[in-house]
């Protein structure tokens, strides 16, 4: 069966939202390149946890860890990540190269027991941010139709969506 895709886009020199305070305890900050390994742990507990990914993260799981491997690999800033203590609960690791048709690799992940608490939103329009200071003019994001990201999330900060038809996944060659 093949899944339905969605092209969320963002111009980003309209952004100009601010960005809410966390949750009392936790930091946003860069994810440095030694911390690829959590940064991947995170992607695959907080995919293969969400009932809306059964089946389907399967098929895209080796291709998101290259693209993020890819990310640590060569770009200077390749995710964000909110810690809470010394633990990182949340992350977005993404594509700093101004043309990619996915800037936006994993989204914003977020471990299922720190979820509902606004943690997305912020993870996603700090992401436009950064990407913004590099230079991206328009943000690009793929995302399964029907999972709470494509309905609350990336509808979000002024977003155009569009029909995605190619599959977003294929291996990184």
């Amino acid at each position: 069966m093949r899944e339905s895709w969605k092209l969320f886009s963002w111009n980003l020199a309209t952004l100009n939202e601010d960005t809410p305070p966390l949750p009392h305890g936790l930091i946003l900050r860069v994810a440095t390149k030694s911390e690829e390994a959590i940064v991947q742990s995170l992607v695959v507990r907080s995919f293969s946890t969400d009932s809306q990914w059964t089946g389907s993260y399967s098929r895209i799981a080796e291709s998101l860890q290259e693209r993020i491997h890819e990310a640590f690999r060569s770009q200077q800033h390749p995710a964000l990540a909110v810690q809470h203590g010394p633990r990182i609960i949340a992350a977005a690791c993404f594509s700093t190269d101004s043309d990619a048709e996915n800037h936006l690799y994993c989204g914003p992940c977020v471990l299922p027991e720190y979820r509902s608490r606004g943690l997305g939103s912020t993870l996603l329009l700090e992401s436009l941010k950064m990407l913004r200071g590099l230079d991206v003019h328009v943000a690009r994001a793929v995302c399964k139709e029907g999972t709470t990201a494509c309905k609350f999330v990336y509808p979000k900060f002024h977003s155009v969506c569009d029909v995605y038809d190619t599959e977003p996944f294929e291996t990184v060659s």
